[in-house]
C-alpha cells in the first residue's frame, strides 16, 4: 500500500445518513453522512469491545455503538456511555481514529497517512470533455487479484492481443516493436500509443468515419491506486467513437480488491442502454482478472526480477514509483500514527 495519499474508496451516491463500511488494508472503515451532507469517515471499530459501527446508528451526527450503544463524535472522541453515570469522566482511550474526506469526481476520496493538510498531495484532475460530457455507467465488484496486479493490466498497452483475443482484441494491430513516451509528474504518469488503422473493421464503420479507423489509446495512472483509460477509435472527426474507463483499486488485502469502474461513453448515451454497456465493460474487466489472478507472485515483484521489453514502459514506470513509495499492509504498525 501507499501511505499519505488520497485513496478513491466509494462511490458518492453509496455513502448515506446510514453508517456504511469500506474495507481497505486489512482494516474496517465506516462512513456516513451528517446533517449537512457532508461525508465522515473513522475506523469501524468500537475501542469497548471491538464492534463494527457500520452496524449501528446516527444519532444527532453522532455514531452510535451497536453493542453497548457508546456515541462517538466526527472526530472520533466518545462522549457518552450510557452504563455510566451522568458526569462520569469518559476514558481517555474512548476515542477512535478518524481521517480526512473529499468529493470529487463521483467518488469519495479518504486520506491514509499523517501528513498535515498543506503537505497532502492534491486530488487528481480528470479529462473535462471525459467527465461532463459523455454517459458514465457504474459497476462494483471484488476480484481475488492483487490490486497492483490488476492496475498494471491497466496500464498495459499491448496485453489486449492475447487477454482479450476472443473479445476484440484480435483487431488490434500490433506487429511491430511498440515504443512511446512515459510523460512523469507528482503524482503518476500517463503515456500514449497511435495506431495506423484496425483491422478486419467493418464497411458501414469505414463509411462513417470516413475511411479505415483508426485507434488512439491514452493510459494515465493517478497515485495511489487509480488508472484511466481513454479509447478513441475514429480519424479525428466529430463522429469518432470515445471511451474512458475509469477503475479506482481498493486493496482489502494482498490477493483481493474491491473495484470500482465507471465507463465514459459518446456512443449512444442513452439511460436504457447502460445495462448492456455495463455488462460488456464487466466481462472484458474478468477477462484481464482471470490471468492476474493467475500469475505465480501477487506481490508485485522488484523490476529486477522480472523480463521487460519496450512496451513495459509505463508498467515500469509504474513499478519505480511502488518501489519509491510503498509500505507493507499490517494496519498494528500504522494505527498509533494515523490520528489526525
Amino acid at each position: 500500500m501507499l501511505k499519505n495519499f488520497w485513496y478513491a474508496c466509494e462511490f458518492s451516491w453509496a455513502i448515506t445518513k446510514q453508517p456504511k463500511q469500506v474495507l481497505m488494508f486489512n482494516q474496517r472503515f465506516v462512513m456516513y453522512r451528517n446533517s449537512q451532507g457532508q461525508v465522515v469517515a473513522l475506523d469501524d471499530q468500537c475501542p469497548h469491545r471491538g464492534a463494527a459501527f457500520s452496524l449501528g446508528w446516527i444519532e444527532k451526527d453522532c455514531l452510535r455503538c451497536p453493542y453497548h450503544g457508546w456515541k462517538f463524535q466526527a472526530d472520533g472522541q466518545c462522549i457518552e456511555i450510557p452504563s455510566n453515570a451522568p458526569g462520569t469522566p469518559i476514558p481517555k482511550k474512548a476515542r477512535v481514529n478518524h481521517y480526512p474526506v473529499q468529493e470529487k469526481y463521483g467518488f469519495i476520496w479518504l486520506f491514509y497517512g499523517e501528513l498535515p493538510e498543506a503537505q497532502r498531495p492534491p486530488l487528481p484532475i480528470f479529462p473535462e470533455y471525459m467527465v461532463y460530457s459523455m454517459r458514465p455507467v457504474y459497476d462494483d465488484g471484488i476480484d481475488h487479484a492483487n490490486y497492483a496486479r490488476l492496475m498494471e493490466a491497466n496500464l498495459d498497452f499491448t496485453h489486449v492481443i492475447a487477454v482479450h483475443k476472443k473479445s476484440f482484441g484480435q483487431r488490434i494491430p500490433i506487429d511491430k516493436t511498440i515504443k512511446y513516451q512515459v510523460d512523469k509528474y507528482d503524482w503518476g504518469a500517463v503515456a500514449q500509443v497511435n495506431y495506423e488503422s484496425l483491422n478486419n473493421s467493418k464497411s458501414f464503420l469505414n463509411f462513417l468515419l470516413g475511411g479505415r479507423p483508426e485507434l488512439t489509446t491514452k493510459l494515465t495512472l493517478y497515485l495511489p491506486n487509480v488508472t484511466l483509460a481513454e479509447i478513441s477509435v475514429g480519424r479525428g472527426g466529430k463522429f469518432d467513437i470515445k471511451f474512458g474507463i475509469l477503475v479506482a483499486h481498493l486493496p482489502i488485502d494482498e490477493n483481493k480488491t474491491r473495484v470500482k469502474r465507471v465507463l465514459y461513453r459518446n456512443i449512444l448515451p442513452i439511460p436504457w442502454l447502460d445495462g448492456f454497456f455495463r455488462k460488456i465493460d464487466h466481462q472484458l474487466a474478468q477477462e484481464d482478472t482471470v490471468v492476474v489472478s493467475s500469475l505465480s507472485s501477487q506481490s508485485m515483484p522488484k523490476i529486477s526480477e522480472e523480463i521487460h521489453v519496450a512496451a513495459d514502459a509505463l508498467d515500469i514506470t509504474f513499478r519505480q514509483f511502488l518501489q519509491k513509495h510503498q509500505t507493507g499492509f499490517s494496519p498494528s504498525i500504522q494505527e498509533s500514527k494515523l490520528r489526525v
